[in-house]
């Protein structure tokens, strides 16, 4: 069911942004496969879903961050 409605939500972006969505998703999917613990992860469904639905919307209206400035002026330690 969680499929489904994650699915009915990327039908309504529009093809112009689904690159975004796509950088996206490979950047949760990193995350999530890496070597952090899983408690970070125990997000409710409903949480992530609305927290989904609202980075659409903001997608949609073209609140955007370049993906060359998105990083700027974070440091990672490795």
């Amino acid at each position: 069911m969680l499929l489904q409605k994650i699915i009915d939500e990327i039908k309504e972006i529009p093809e112009s942004q689904q690159e975004e969505l796509y950088q996206l998703i490979q950047e949760f999917r990193h995350r999530a496969n890496s070597n952090q613990s899983p408690e970070l992860y125990e997000t409710p469904d409903e949480e992530i879903i609305e927290d989904i639905h609202q980075a659409m919307k903001e997608a949609i209206a073209g609140q955007t961050i370049p993906l060359s400035q998105m990083w700027e002026g974070i440091d990672v330690d490795e």
